[in-house]
């Protein structure tokens, strides 16, 4: 498997901003003062609550960026790059984390560290371990009915850009939720709240002041623009 290290992802967004100070510097492209419009836009609806505002200057930003033909130049490179690496039949990966030898340091973890990834964990039975998983955009499903909690506190930590977490748990189970986002939708144990926008939430369930627990669940979500579900089953 092909593997896009950090280096090399430092390497493109390197090249990206020499492209962008070229363009802007030699050719006078003013697209980018519009993208600056829209960020600047994006960051007044999260703080005076506009979304309006908000979806305006996103699509202000994303033509701005997308009529740069250095932008274009870069999109075009990296989807042909994708493409003759899917007929040489080798798949991409493209991971933030440094390569190691999993013998040498252990089990592997169940869910990988990766800027662009969609996964899950097993859909049978498997050992658990806690999930720390950071990355740029992904869709993650974590079940953890089809695994053992140990005695004591186990830990979920989900941090990435984009994407949605769905998480299920066991009902015997009590679990501690946290989840802060920029923009995102939120559904836990069946209720839909309102958007969140700029907005932290915590809560907890299956907690019985009257029982000793030695089992509980922690869960703590961090995304820029994401959504989370956390069911029972």
């Amino acid at each position: 498997m092909n593997q896009i290290t950090t280096n090399k992802l430092t390497m493109l967004l390197l090249i990206s901003l020499l492209l962008v100070f070229i363009e802007v510097t030699f050719f006078g492209n003013g697209s980018i003062i519009f993208a600056l419009l829209g960020i600047v836009m994006i960051y007044m609806s999260i703080s005076k609550r506009r979304k309006w505002l908000f979806w305006m200057g996103a699509v202000i930003s994303i033509i701005s960026l997308f009529s740069m033909w250095s932008l274009r130049i870069l999109v075009v490179a990296t989807l042909l790059y994708i493409l003759w690496q899917l007929k040489k039949g080798a798949p991409v990966s493209i991971s933030l984390t440094e390569q190691f030898d999993h013998n040498q340091i252990g089990a592997q973890s169940i869910i990988q560290n990766k800027a662009f990834s969609f996964q899950r964990t097993p859909t049978n039975a498997y050992e658990w371990q806690d999930i720390h998983v950071q990355g740029i955009v992904g869709d993650l499903t974590i079940d953890t009915t089809q695994t053992l909690l140990p005695k004591g506190t186990s830990l979920i930590s989900v941090r990435q850009g984009f994407g949605k977490v769905r998480i299920a748990v066991p009902y015997e189970v009590p679990v501690r939720i946290h989840f802060n986002t920029l923009v995102g939708d939120v559904q836990l144990f069946g209720n839909k709240m309102p958007r969140l926008w700029n907005k932290t939430i915590s809560m907890k369930d299956g907690y019985n002041p009257e029982i000793e627990h030695t089992v509980e669940l922690i869960i703590t979500v961090s995304t820029l623009f994401g959504d989370v579900e956390v069911i029972r089953k």
